[in-house]
């Protein structure tokens, strides 16, 4: 048996525009210069681009206020991170009420439009097939920071049915290496693979020595760059271009370099 761990968006489901829209419906909030109801398309696409480096979707809110200053979202990818104090502190509420924020509007964007929500995040080519595709002898679980009920709807409305012990979202409050732990313990000896698209969390994971044996591919189809692909590459991470059970299955690794 073995065992394969997925992150979500950026693996998966592709929702940067969902999550764009949200962060705009939300900002509209806090700054009276962006109460339309969308975001201009031109604005849109900026996010679409400078989405690898969000890491909450909370923080969709403060990337359209900066694109909406006229920030080029090149420039974003080097240094939101630096920028986010400053912003939030412009947004006059701390970080945890702009996720509260963000939860709101999105709750009431699916509860008066579920069908225009969910069509926003489709799943990537291939995703179908690969998760009818896993074979009995393969536990397969989903691992990401997107809350749980959000995901068994998305897949849901994809025509598929996952088994939602198997979803370790962002309401278990656990972070990814602590779920890669527990699933290490109740798979003792089985070889576990995981799946992500950030090279910031690959980063970290490929640092917690106890993590060694859980073998890290990086999603290139996903929210990064081609330059964090490379750099994966240098740091023994395996770089999948496609979802494919075989690729995944059959990389190379030696964990005693």
């Amino acid at each position: 048996m073995s065992v394969l761990a997925l992150d979500f968006d950026g693996v998966l489901c592709d929702s940067a525009r969902e999550t764009g829209i949200t962060g705009w419906k939300a900002a509209g909030k806090l700054w009276q210069d962006m109460v339309e109801d969308l975001p201009p398309e031109r604005l849109l696409d900026a996010y679409c681009r400078a989405r690898p480096v969000i890491e909450t979707g909370y923080e969709a809110i403060l990337m359209m206020r900066l694109l909406k200053d006229g920030e080029d979202p090149d420039e974003l990818l080097e240094n939101f991170p630096e920028r986010l104090p400053e912003t939030i502190e412009r947004s006059g509420v701390d970080a945890q009420k702009l996720k509260g924020l963000y939860g709101a509007i999105r709750d009431r964007w699916i509860k008066e439009d579920p069908q225009g929500w969910l069509s926003l995040s489709p799943l990537y080519p291939g995703t179908v097939e690969t998760l009818h595709a896993i074979p009995k002898g393969v536990e397969c679980y989903i691992v990401t920071t997107k809350e749980a009920r959000f995901v068994e709807q998305l897949l849901a409305y994809h025509s598929m049915h996952f088994d939602a012990a198997r979803i370790y979202g962002l309401d278990r409050r656990m972070k990814k290496e602590a779920v890669l732990r527990e699933l290490m313990v109740r798979h003792t000896g089985c070889p576990i693979d995981f799946v992500e698209d950030r090279l910031g969390t690959l980063k970290r994971l490929s640092l917690q020595k106890d993590l060694a044996p859980v073998r890290l591919h990086i999603a290139c189809w996903g929210y990064n760059t081609e330059t964090e692909c490379r750099e994966a590459v240098a740091l023994n991470i395996h770089l999948l271009r496609v979802l494919s059970l075989e690729q995944i299955t059959n990389a190379e690794y030696d964990f005693d370099q």
